[in-house]
This record gives structure tokens, sequence and C-alpha cells, in this order.
């Protein structure tokens, strides 16, 4: 009898142990997918990147961030993560020059850290939104790079530079004049080219990046590099140009003898 009255004590002080654990997991789990769940997203970004003759490229990006969320969100800061170094490209990218403004033309707070690695461009954006509000302000900065070739000059640049998802927009490629774009990326089956201008659709996070080819000579075969095709081309008539000139010796050798 003792022992009976002991486990039915026991089972009398547990349940409400198992039930505070049990909420407590389900209150835990759910504020961690609240923490991962989109709370804001680019509704637009539109950006216009215009490479320059002196080796260096201006960049305007046109921007609205929209609160996503059911309740009043303050974005505070908003960060811009700018590889100094990209995949595919031989230029070490350098961010100066950058400003911001809302869309009444007030400045924005704008400051860059800068790593090895990055350039982190930080906008304070301390204005409340509502569920469904949106917030539109503009970037600007300006990129030196050292161009890796002589004839031709490739970039290879990530679309998305913030953790905030982008939901559409515009990537659009400038080039100087009597430039020409000699290669694009397998990724820009989306890209709409318009003589020096190169322009991307962007949806849902894609295209993730970039990838171009120009120069001021107009050499584009299919999807292939101009660089390849413009060197294949002087190699043959290099080759071609040789086999003549032995040819011609040879001749000149048997004439000789005979």
């Amino acid at each position: 009898m003792e022992s009976g009255l002991i486990c039915r004590g026991k089972g009398m002080v547990g349940s409400p142990l198992f039930l505070r654990f049990f909420l407590f997991l389900f209150l835990f789990f759910s504020l961690l997918c609240s923490s991962f769940a989109n709370v804001e997203v680019f509704s637009k970004y539109d950006t216009v990147l215009r490479v320059n003759n002196n080796d260096t490229i201006d960049v305007n990006k046109s921007l609205t961030l929209k609160n996503v969320y059911e309740v009043g969100i303050v974005p505070g800061q908003i960060e811009f993560k700018i590889g100094k170094g990209t995949d595919g490209s031989i230029s070490q990218l350098d961010v100066t020059e950058v400003y911001a403004v809302d869309q009444y033309h007030n400045p924005i707070k704008a400051q860059v850290r800068k790593s090895d690695d990055y350039s982190v461009i930080i906008l304070d954006v301390y204005y409340p939104l509502l569920p469904g509000f949106e917030y539109t302000f503009d970037l600007f900065y300006t990129i030196k790079y050292e161009p890796g070739g002589i004839f031709f000059k490739s970039l290879h640049i990530p679309i998305r530079e913030s953790t905030i998802p982008i939901k559409e927009g515009l990537y659009k490629v400038v080039l100087p004049d009597n430039y020409h774009f000699t290669f694009l990326n397998e990724e820009s089956e989306n890209v709409t080219l318009d003589d020096n201008t190169a322009t991307w659709a962007i949806r849902d996070d894609l295209p993730k990046s970039i990838e171009f080819e120009y120069s001021f000579v107009p050499v584009k075969i299919a999807n292939f590099k101009g660089s390849y095709v413009f060197w294949i081309i002087v190699n043959v008539l290099l080759l071609s140009f040789l086999v003549l000139e032995v040819r011609r010796e040879i001749k000149k050798v048997k004439a000789k003898y005979e």
C-alpha cells in the first residue's frame, strides 16, 4: 500500500512537469521557426552598374524594403557585402564614395567596414514599418578595380549583397561607348542585350550572380568567351603564316638543287 501511494504520488507530480516541458519545447520551436521566417524583403531591387574608362564602376541601387511580418518592425542596420575578389574575376574590387538617400532625398547614415575579403556597406534605417508598408531609398557607391586583361576584361559580380531576400528587380550593366559585351554567362538566360547595355531580370533571388566579359574588339560567337575566340583566331593566323613561310623556304631549297 505504501509503495502504491508513492507511485501514485510520483504520477501526480510528474504529469504537470511533463506538460510544462512540452509547453517549453513548443514555445521554443515556435520562436525558433519565427526567427528564421522572412520579416522583410526587397520588393524592388533595381541596380544600374556603369563601367567607366578609368577603371571604376559607378553603382546606383534603387531599393524598396517591405515589411512582410504580421507586426510592425524597425529594420535597423542593413548590410551590403561586396567581395574584394569575386570568383571568375581577376580584378580586386574596392568600394569608395558611399552615400544613400531616402525617397525624399534626405541623407541616410552610411559607413563602410573593410576586411581582407569584403567591403561591407552599413546603412542605418531606423524607420518603423507597419505590416505591408514599404521604405524606398537609393544607394550610391563607386567600385575601383584593376582590369586583368589587355584587350578583354571580365567581371563576376554577386547580385544579392544583402541577406534580405529579393522578390524582383532589374540589374543593368552599361559599358563605355565603343565597348561591346563579348561573353555573358550561362546563368544569364533572362538577359536582354541592347548594344552596350545588358539587363538581367531578377525574381526570387535568381540569378545569384552575373558574369560578363567586354572589350573594344567586337568578338562574340555563341556562348564562347570572346577572348578565347580572338586568341584562337590570332594563333591560327600565325600558324598559317608560319606554315606558308616554311613551305616557301622548302620550295627555295628545292629550286636551288634542281
